[in-house]
C-alpha cells in the first residue's frame, strides 16, 4: 500500500489540512501562498464530496434553507462546556518566563523578586483569558458533517427524525463563497497554552484559538463535524450582537434528505421546494434488519 493509500485509510489527512490552514491564517503573505496549494491538495483527493446540515423542522430553518443562508453561531451559545473553551498551564508558563530572564539568572522561589514575576505573569494570564472569552462570544461558526445518516444527530439536530438533512458540495462552498470548511479534530486532551514568548504571543494565541475551535472531545467523534468561520469583523452589520451570531449566505443544496418521521405538512412543503429548484429530494427509511437508515428517492433530476 503506498502513502496515498495509507493516509486516506484514515484520517491524519486531517490534521495535515488544519496546520495548513493555521500557517496560512498566521503566516505572512508568502506563506499564505504556499500552504493554500497544499490545501486545495486535501480537498480534492482526502475530503468527502458533500458535508451536511441537519436541521429540525421548523418555518424560520426551512426558510433559511430557501434563502441560500446559514446561521452562524457564537461558540458561547453551543452546548459544549468544553467547546472552544483554552486550558492554561501557569506552571509551565511560568517557567518559561523565568528561562527569560538576562543572562539566565536565577531566582529563588518564594522570594520577593519570584513572587513579583508571578504576579505579573498572572495579571498578563487574565489578559490573555479574556482574549479568549472575547473569541468565544465573537466568532461565528456553522457546523456540518461528513455523514447524513447518523442516528443520533438525526435524533439531537433534527427534531427525532421529523426534520432534514441539507447537502452542500464542499468544493463548491470553498469556490463560490471563499469559506474554507475546517474539519474537527477528535481527541481526549484539551488544547492548552502552555508556553509565553512576548515576541510570539500574538501569533501564538491565534494559533491556540484555531485549535481549540477544531478540537472536540473524542466523546463528539460520531458526529464526523467540519466547520466553517468567520469572525464578527467579517460579518459586519449581519453580526446579531444579541443573539451572537449572524445569518450569512450559503450555496445553493445539492440535495434535501427529510427525515423517517417527517410529518406530512412538512413533506409536502420541501417536496414543492425542490421540485421548483430542481435539487434532489429523499427520504429516510428504517432497515428492516439492522439499525441503519436507507435513502429513498422522491426526486433526483440529471444535472
Amino acid at each position: 500500500m503506498n502513502d496515498f493509500q495509507k493516509e486516506n485509510n484514515n484520517d491524519d489527512w486531517k490534521d495535515a489540512l488544519r496546520s495548513a490552514l493555521i500557517a496560512g491564517i498566521t503566516g505572512g503573505p508568502s506563506e499564505a501562498e504556499r500552504v493554500y496549494s497544499q490545501i486545495g491538495y486535501y480537498y480534492l483527493c482526502s475530503a468527502p464530496a458533500f458535508l451536511y446540515k441537519y436541521y429540525s423542522n421548523t418555518i424560520l430553518n426551512f426558510e433559511t434553507v430557501k434563502a441560500n443562508k446559514m446561521w452562524y453561531s457564537a461558540p458561547c451559545n453551543f452546548n459544549d462546556v468544553f467547546d472552544c473553551d483554552i486550558s492554561i498551564d501557569e506552571k509551565e508558563m511560568f517557567n518559561d518566563v523565568l528561562e527569560m530572564l538576562p543572562d539566565k539568572r536565577q531566582i529563588r522561589p518564594g522570594s520577593p523578586a519570584w513572587r513579583e514575576l508571578r504576579e505579573t505573569m498572572r495579571q498578563q494570564l487574565k489578559v490573555l483569558g479574556s482574549t479568549f472569552g472575547a473569541f468565544r462570544e465573537t466568532t461565528g461558526i456553522s457546523c456540518l458533517s461528513e455523514s447524513d445518516e447518523s442516528l443520533l444527530m438525526w435524533a439531537h439536530y433534527a427534531n427525532n427524525h421529523c426534520g432534514m438533512c441539507v447537502e452542500y458540495d464542499l468544493l463548491e462552498i470553498s469556490k463560490q463563497l471563499g469559506f474554507t470548511p475546517v474539519p474537527i479534530i477528535y481527541s481526549d486532551d484539551r488544547v492548552c497554552f502552555r508556553s509565553l514568548q512576548i515576541e510570539t504571543i500574538e501569533k501564538d494565541s491565534l494559533n491556540i484559538f484555531i485549535q481549540s475551535i477544531t478540537t472536540k472531545s473524542s466523546e463528539w467523534s460520531y458526529e464526523r463535524e467540519w466547520r466553517i468561520i468567520r469572525e464578527k469583523e467579517v460579518c459586519g452589520d449581519k453580526w446579531n450582537t444579541d443573539k451572537k451570531g449572524a445569518l450569512l449566505e450559503m450555496i445553493r443544496p445539492s440535495s434535501v434528505i427529510l427525515g423517517c418521521e417527517a410529518k406530512r405538512d412538512f413533506e409536502k412543503a420541501v417536496k414543492e421546494y425542490c421540485e421548483a429548484n430542481k435539487i434532489n429530494l429523499y427520504k429516510m427509511e428504517k432497515d428492516k434488519t439492522l439499525y441503519h437508515l436507507n435513502k429513498h428517492v422522491i426526486l433526483e433530476f440529471n444535472f
